[in-house]
């Protein structure tokens, strides 16, 4: 079947009503149906022949704009389908627009509300509440969730060991999903600080309504601890001898993705935190890095290793963000992996702070809280 673009617009000038081109029409057999054609950037016009209310979304690589059925919009970035709520036994048209020049009226197009654009807005949710859509959003929204991530393993001085990275809170993406108004919200918390010599804590569970995303894995402290299981595994604590990182959780519809959207519910994390090897020996013993979001984390050894998991970048707030990365290990002479920098939202705990057998300063650092993330539209 052609693209949206094989027919291509007419053109003129001037001013009055734009050339509209009629592309075809689908009948709604049911309240929702994904139309699986492509087309290029420009601005198309889709109407409902019952006049019932629905909503169109053209989906893009890394973007996607919702317009109004019996509105107008221009689509900035191509699409690869365009998926369609509306009233069963509807029957819904499509139509490429060749807009004219025109002059604007001085007064705006207040008379005209049927020619607004819908525009995109973002909602950063960072502390548990009520959330319900603007009065003038659409009603289907995207939405993100991060877990929050764990808390490192405390790491010791002189030639003991070093503590494991927090992992990193799972990742769930939602889209073209209409939630209750209003919806409950809770932030999950990262992991706290822990205390000398002990290990880590789990990062805390984000849901919106019903979906949720899973906290990371504490990190092992110095001691011959391994690392938590969680979302995303935490590193093992390396005492100079062989254990084990913690294990990630793979969610599925079951267990927080749940089944409702435009799209399949994407997700993101599941990855197992580095372990230590044995050969580890003096102020190398190095912790193994926390699982992040996006891969698990390396193992903690001697003089090298315990860099945390990388975590996943998306823009569903309006910029590319990184979220759920793992923490990285560290040695008892407060060397390091590599991990996360900045702020990002589900970090698991690194920047481990060791202190000597008889000091109160070895820490294990607190991960990150998650985040929850509505995308919408108004008009």
């Amino acid at each position: 079947m052609a693209g949206f673009n094989a027919i291509p617009a007419a053109s003129g000038g001037g001013g009055g009503i734009p050339s509209m081109n009629f592309i075809g029409s689908i009948f709604l057999s049911t309240f929702s149906r994904s139309w699986a054609q492509g087309g290029t950037s420009g601005n198309y016009a889709i109407y409902s022949a019952n006049q019932e209310n629905g909503y169109a979304y053209f989906v893009g690589s890394g973007a996607t704009t919702g317009i109004p059925l019996n509105k107008m919009g221009a689509v900035s970035h191509a699409f690869t389908s365009v998926n369609i709520i509306g009233v069963g036994g509807d029957l819904v048209s499509l139509y490429k627009v060749k807009t004219k020049d025109t002059t604007a009226f001085a007064q705006g197009n207040a008379d005209f509300p049927y020619s607004s654009l819908v525009t995109g807005a973002t909602a950063t949710l960072t502390t548990t509440q009520s959330y319900s859509v603007p009065s003038n959003g659409l009603s289907l929204v995207n939405v993100l969730l991060v877990g929050g991530g764990g808390s490192a393993g405390a790491g010791h001085g002189g030639a003991h060991g070093g503590g494991g990275g927090g992992g990193g809170g799972n990742v769930v993406k939602l889209t073209g999903i209409q939630p209750p108004v209003p919806i409950q919200v809770t932030i999950g918390a990262g992991g706290p600080n822990s205390g000398s010599n002990n290990i880590g804590s789990n990062g805390g569970t984000t849901l919106f309504g019903n979906f949720y995303a899973l906290g990371g894995g504490y990190g092992g402290a110095w001691n011959n601890n391994p690392g938590g299981n969680g979302g995303n595994g935490g590193g093992a604590g390396n005492p100079g001898g062989q254990v084990s990182g913690g294990q990630g959780s793979v969610q599925s519809a079951s267990s927080g993705l749940g089944t409702a959207g435009l799209l399949p519910p994407a997700f993101y994390g599941g990855f197992a935190g580095g372990g230590t090897i044995s050969s580890s020996t003096g102020t190398n013993r190095r912790g193994g890095g926390g699982g992040g979001a996006g891969a698990a984390g390396t193992p903690g050894g001697d003089g090298s290793g315990g860099n945390g998991g990388p975590g996943v970048y998306t823009d569903l707030s309006g910029s590319s963000v990184m979220y759920g990365p793992g923490g990285y290990g560290v040695a008892p002479n407060d060397s390091a992996g590599s991990g996360w920098s900045g702020s990002p939202y589900g970090a698991g705990g690194q920047n481990t702070i060791n202190g000597h057998s008889n000091s109160s300063g070895q820490i294990g650092a607190a991960g990150r809280d998650g985040v929850v993330i509505v995308r919408y539209y108004t008009t």
